[in-house]
C-alpha cells in the first residue's frame, strides 16, 4: 500500500472520529495508531502505543503546564477577576465607553495571571455585560467585547497554549512567553480604541460609578448566577470533551456551577478600596515573579512558574480568610480538582499527538512537505501568510489546543527551512489560533459569554466580528514589523 493512500485512509478515519464526537486525544491516538499498523506493522503500533505516553509526558519542560494551570484556578478562586474588573471600572469609567474599555483592561489583567481566556469570559463577563447593557450599550456589542477580551488570556503570559506551541515546535518557552507580551499589550489597546471609536459612534456617555456598578453587580439573583454558571460549564464542557475537546487550555474556568453563592467566583461582591488595591498588587507580583526570573536568570522558566503559583496559592488563602477555614479549605479543594481536570486533558493531548507525530515522522510527511514548498516558485512570505489563513477555517471547527497538536509539527520545520523566525511565526501562529476563540461555530468564548449574560448568541457572535477584523490588522501589523515581536527576547539572557 503506498504512503499516499495510507494518509488519505488515516484522514478519514481521524475526521469520522472527530464526526462521531471522539475526544479529540482519542483521534489523535487512533489515527496514529492506524497509520503505523498500515505503514509498518501491528507490533511496532504496539510498541509506539506503550512507549509513546511514557516518553511524550516524561518531558521536564511539560512540568511548567500544571503549575500555569494551578495558578490560573488559585486566582480565579480569590476572585481577581471581579475586583480587577471594579479597579478599570473606577480608572477607565469616566472615558467615552469607559465600561468597555474597562472590560478590555481587566480581561487583559486577570489574562496576565490567569492564562484561561473561558475563565476570564464568565467571570468578568458576567458583570461587564449587565453593566453595559445597563448603560446604553447594544447587546452585540457588551456580548463582543467579552468574548473578544476574553481571548486575550492565550497571548499574554502565563499561556498553556504558547508553552504547548513551544513543546511542539522545539523553541524556548522563555523566549515565547516573553515574546507573547508586547503583541498583548497591543492588540488589547487595539480592542480598546475600537471600543472607544463605536462609543463616540452610538454617543455612548462615560460609565458608571463604582458605587453603581455594585449596586448593580449585586443586584443578579442567586438563582440567576447559579443557572448561567450551570449552563455555562454544561456548554463549555459538552463541547471541550466531545466535539471540540481541545480546550485544555481554557477549560476549568467555569466549573463553579454547584458552589454556593459565597463560593462562586464569578459572584458579585462589594470589594471595599483597600481590597482593590491589594488585587492589583497581587497581581503586579505575580506576574512580575514569573518575568523577573526570566530576565535575570535567577529562576528558569519552570521555578518562575512554580513561584507564580505559590503566590496564587497564599493569594487565595489571605483574600478568602475571613470567610473561615471551611471555605478556603473548599476553595482548594476545587481548585485542585478543576486544575486536575485540565491538567489531565492537556497530557492526554500531548499523548495523542506524538502518537500521530509517530506515524507522520515514520511517512516522511513532515520531509516531504518541506521539500515540497520549499521548492514552490513562490515568495517565502507568501507561504508564510498562506498557512496563517489556513488557521481561521481550522478555528471555525476545532479548538485552539486542537488545532496545535495537529497542525505544528508539520508546518514548524517548513517555516524553519523557509528562514523565518521561530519565535515571531509561533506568535503569530497563536494570535491566528486565538481567533478560533470567537468565530463561528466553536467559538468557546462566545458561547460562555452568551450563556453567562443571557446575550442570544447570534448577537454576541455579530458584536465580536469587529474584534475578529481588528485582530487581523495586528497581525498584519506584526507580521510587517517583525521586531515588535522579537524585540522583548532579544533582551533575554543567553
Amino acid at each position: 500500500m503506498s504512503v499516499e493512500l495510507i494518509l488519505v485512509i488515516v484522514g478519514i478515519v481521524f475526521l469520522a472520529l472527530l464526526v462521531a464526537e471522539t475526544p479529540i486525544a482519542f483521534c489523535l491516538a487512533g489515527a496514529g495508531a492506524l497509520g503505523i499498523v498500515l505503514l509498518k506493522s501491528v507490533g511496532v503500533a504496539d510498541g509506539a502505543m506503550g512507549t509513546v505516553p511514557f516518553i511524550a509526558t516524561s518531558k521536564y519542560g511539560l512540568t511548567v503546564i500544571p503549575m500555569y494551570v494551578l495558578l490560573g484556578m488559585l486566582a480565579l478562586h480569590g476572585k481577581l477577576a471581579t475586583r480587577l474588573y471594579a479597579v478599570a471600572s473606577r480608572l477607565l469609567g469616566w472615558l467615552p465607553g469607559g465600561l468597555g474599555i474597562a472590560t478590555v483592561g481587566a480581561c487583559a489583567g486577570f489574562a496576565a495571571v490567569s492564562g484561561s481566556s473561558i475563565a476570564t469570559a464568565a467571570t468578568i463577563g458576567k458583570l461587564a455585560t449587565a453593566e453595559m447593557r445597563r448603560y446604553g450599550y447594544p447587546p452585540a456589542l457588551a456580548g463582543g467585547v467579552v468574548a473578544a477580551a476574553g481571548s486575550l488570556g492565550v497571548l499574554i503570559p502565563p499561556s498553556i497554549l504558547i508553552v504547548m506551541y513551544s513543546i511542539l515546535a522545539e523553541v524556548s518557552i522563555g523566549n515565547m512567553l516573553v515574546a507573547g507580551i508586547v503583541p498583548g499589550i497591543v492588540l488589547a489597546g487595539a480592542y480598546a480604541v475600537y471600543v472607544l471609536i463605536r462609543a463616540k459612534n452610538l454617543n455612548l456617555g462615560a460609565g458608571t460609578t463604582l458605587a453603581a456598578e455594585l449596586a448593580i453587580a449585586g443586584g443578579l439573583s442567586t438563582t440567576t448566577t447559579r443557572t448561567a454558571a450551570a449552563t455555562a460549564q454544561s456548554t463549555a464542557s459538552t463541547r471541550a470533551m466531545n466535539a471540540a475537546p481541545g480546550s485544555a487550555h481554557t477549560g476549568g474556568g467555569t466549573a463553579v456551577a454547584t458552589l454556593e453563592r459565597d463560593d462562586d467566583p464569578a459572584a458579585p461582591e462589594n470589594p471595599t478600596s483597600f481590597q482593590m488595591v491589594r488585587a492589583v498588587v497581587w497581581i503586579v507580583l505575580i506576574f512580575t515573579a514569573i518575568l523577573s526570573g526570566l530576565f535575570t536568570g535567577v529562576f528558569t522558566v519552570i521555578e518562575s512558574a512554580a513561584v507564580g503559583a505559590l503566590l496564587a496559592l497564599v493569594m487565595m488563602v489571605v483574600e478568602s480568610g475571613k470567610s473561615g477555614p471551611r471555605v478556603v479549605l473548599r476553595r482548594l479543594k476545587d481548585s485542585a480538582l478543576e486544575s486536575t481536570s485540565v491538567i489531565a486533558m492537556a497530557f492526554g493531548m500531548v499523548i495523542g499527538a506524538m502518537i500521530l507525530t509517530r506515524f507522520l515522522v515514520m511517512a516522511r510527511v513532515p520531509n516531504r512537505l518541506s521539500e515540497w514548498i520549499t521548492s514552490l516558485d513562490v515568495a517565502p512570505a507568501i507561504i508564510v501568510i498562506a498557512i496563517l489563513l489556513s488557521l481561521i477555517p481550522l478555528g471555525m471547527f476545532l479548538e485552539s489546543l486542537s488545532i496545535l497538536v495537529i497542525v505544528v509539527p508539520l508546518v514548524a520545520p517548513v517555516v524553519h527551512d523557509l528562514g523565518f523566525d521561530p519565535i515571531w511565526f509561533g506568535i503569530l501562529f497563536v494570535m491566528m489560533v486565538e481567533l478560533g476563540l470567537i468565530t463561528p461555530p466553536v467559538g468557546m468564548n462566545v458561547f460562555v459569554t452568551s450563556t453567562t449574560s443571557r446575550i442570544p448568541i447570534e448577537k454576541v457572535f455579530r458584536g465580536a466580528m469587529p474584534f475578529f477584523l481588528v485582530s487581523l490588522v495586528v497581525v498584519a501589523l506584526l507580521f510587517v514589523f517583525p521586531e515588535i515581536v522579537t524585540w522583548l527576547p532579544d533582551l533575554l539572557p543567553d
